[in-house]
């Protein structure tokens, strides 16, 4: 009809939606740049940024935390302590956090004062695992 249009609006997002290892899309990364205390989100792949989402230097962000990502990797592995979940540099106001995500990465780059359990619940939500929490407050 003339004149007529419809908005469908969209509820909230699931779970499945927000891990989805398909696609990432920048809904989900601007749900984590929306917490308090993160400053940039970025998905990178071979050192390449990706997608990106906040202010920064993305490609040099990206080339860094590819390195830090496989200096994690070959110290579990040295180590033993099987698979990579997620590295957390604490440096000086900031924090960056370092995390597999299907066939990219993800990196997320915060203040110092940031909720990191908050943000540690988010990224393995988005990784698909999950957490529990054991009612006195402790997830595992």
């Amino acid at each position: 009809m003339k004149g007529v249009s419809a908005t469908v609006k969209r509820g909230p997002i699931t779970a499945a939606e927000f891990r989805d290892s398909n696609f990432l899309e920048n809904a989900y990364l601007e749900i984590i740049l929306r917490q308090p205390g993160v400053l940039a989100v970025l998905a990178f792949y071979e050192g390449f940024a990706v997608k990106s989402i906040g202010s920064g230097d993305f490609e040099k962000v990206a080339a860094v935390a590819e390195d830090f990502l496989r200096s994690g990797q070959k110290m579990i592995s040295d180590m033993n302590m099987g698979g990579l979940d997620q590295i957390t540099l604490e440096a000086g106001d900031k924090k960056c956090i370092v995390a597999p995500y299907g066939d990219l990465c993800i990196c997320l780059i915060t203040t110092g004062d940031v909720n990191l359990g908050l943000i540690r619940i988010m990224v393995r939500l988005l990784q698909g695992k999950k957490e529990t929490d054991d009612h006195a407050g402790n997830i595992r």
